[in-house]
């Protein structure tokens, strides 16, 4: 039974794991950062320090935002060389962009148990499916927060 304070999980925005997935895959990565970023307010007020470098997630999102168009665009502006080049530079930048991947979701998850003095992420689950099961577990802790306030109310009664 999780011990934490429940009232910090509802702060977190719920979303459908499939959905998760799918934006990921069709952005080519961008919605990882999304991800992030859109709750940095969750992440903070949930301990009440910084945790996950935000700015590094700024500074990748904006880089994959950039890849994004350059595999669109790139080779009608750049030579074969020019391609090669950014080619490169891609595959370093997404080098780094992993380790802040998984330092950030190991991180969230350090959080996530810490808070409520649980084991609750699984390690290999989360180098598997990094923020795709942290999303899972979310949806996970806030239904369990919806019936155990639905059962506290009927106690209530």
């Amino acid at each position: 039974m999780l011990e934490g304070n429940m009232e910090n999980i509802k702060y977190f925005k719920r979303v459908h794991v499939g959905l998760v997935i799918l934006f990921s895959f069709l952005s080519l990565g961008i919605y990882l950062g999304y991800w992030f970023l859109s709750r940095k307010k969750s992440i903070n007020d949930l301990k009440g320090e910084k945790v996950v470098p935000f700015k590094w997630w700024v500074v990748f999102t904006t880089i994959l935002t950039i890849s994004f168009v350059y595999k669109f665009v790139g080779p009608i502006f750049l030579t074969p060389y020019g391609m090669a080049i950014f080619d490169s530079i891609d595959v370093i930048l997404s080098c780094y962009l992993l380790g802040l991947l998984y330092y950030s979701v190991f991180r969230l998850a350090e959080l996530f148990e810490e808070t409520y003095n649980e084991k609750i992420f699984q390690g290999w689950l989360l180098v598997l499916f990094h923020v795709w099961y942290v999303q899972y577990k979310i949806n996970r802790l806030g239904d369990f927060e919806i019936e155990e306030s639905r059962f506290t109310s009927q106690l209530a009664k």
